[in-house]
């Protein structure tokens, strides 16, 4: 009998994480079968030894594949969901984990009475390995104490009320020939895609906990690059797609790269940083806004002097 769900489960050096990780998806309690499919990237730690002994005692309901080379992420990530045999596809790297026993229930039975949706997805706490704490998603502000909110590709370019390891989405809508059309292949980009036939909804709900980490695939890299892999992300939509609707997410992110970032912490003079002025002209260029442009060139002053 094939799987309803199909669970993938990418990991590369997540030995301390992986038996929560694991054991979140076991835990899952439905009325329908499900299948996790572990890919291990030639991970050089103990993953191996790990993975391999729920594989030993589940084998009804994971497929373990541990590649003899590693293959990078976007390898990893093609070769698994090339696996998946379920109708629905879900998703939780090996250093992030599952709290509600529910999760692949409830969002199984939405998109199976809800036709025109093609994904459902919900909220996320965030632990914070470093410093061993424990916060929000920090999407209080989108929820407002709503049950859910819906979301279609034209918000996607506004806010996007998820997480990616907390997603139930229809198989037969991801197109794997996209991995092939954008560099460095990212979730962003079958969102957009996905989002194509039809809505998605958030549910305002905790599933799961995301971990934040030195070792993390996002989480690793400096504040300015994350800024930057987003911007890329959205000018390849739009160039791949001719979408000038992912303008509107690069404004904002540029606008959070220049305020949350060059003006305070680049450098000590912000008078002196050459990427916070090819920031604000970038910006200028896709907007248009002189006022706004002027007015971010003006506070370089303000945050030069006032230190």
């Amino acid at each position: 009998m094939n799987p309803e769900v199909s669970v993938i489960m990418l990991t590369y050096n997540h030995a301390p994480y992986l038996k929560q990780a694991i054991e979140g998806v076991l835990a899952q309690k439905t009325n329908f079968p499900f299948e996790l499919i572990i890919c291990n990237d030639n991970s050089p730690d103990h993953s191996d030894a790990i993975i391999s002994e729920y594989a030993a005692r589940f084998p009804d309901r994971i497929r373990y594949f541990n590649h003899k080379n590693n293959i990078g992420f976007v390898e990893n990530q093609r070769f698994a969901f090339n696996q998946a045999k379920g109708k629905y596809i879900a998703y939780c790297e090996g250093d992030d984990y599952w709290t509600d026993l529910e999760k692949l229930q409830f969002q199984h039975d939405f998109l199976e009475t809800h036709s025109e949706y093609v994904m459902v997805t919900a909220r996320n706490l965030l632990f914070h390995q470093d410093e061993q704490t424990m916060t929000d998603d920090g999407k209080n502000h989108m929820f407002k104490d709503q049950e859910y909110i819906d979301f279609t590709r034209d918000s996607f370019f506004v806010q996007r009320p998820t997480q990616t390891f907390t997603y139930l989405i229809r198989r037969k809508c991801m197109d794997l020939k996209w991995i092939d059309v954008y560099p460095n292949y990212r979730d962003l980009y079958y969102f957009y895609h996905v989002l194509e036939f039809g809505k998605g909804r958030s549910f305002n709900k905790v599933v799961g906990v995301y971990r934040l980490h030195s070792g993390g695939v996002f989480s690793s890299l400096e504040i300015e690059n994350k800024y930057r892999t987003s911007i890329g992300i959205f000018k390849n939509i739009k160039r791949v797609n001719n979408d000038k609707r992912a303008d509107q997410q690069i404004i904002k992110t540029l606008d959070e790269l220049i305020n949350k970032y060059y003006y305070e912490k680049e450098f000590v003079s912000p008078i002196l940083n050459g990427k916070l002025y090819a920031a604000i002209l970038e910006r200028l260029s896709i907007s248009g806004n002189i006022r706004t442009g002027a007015g971010q060139l003006l506070k370089i002053i303000k945050y030069t002097f006032t230190r």
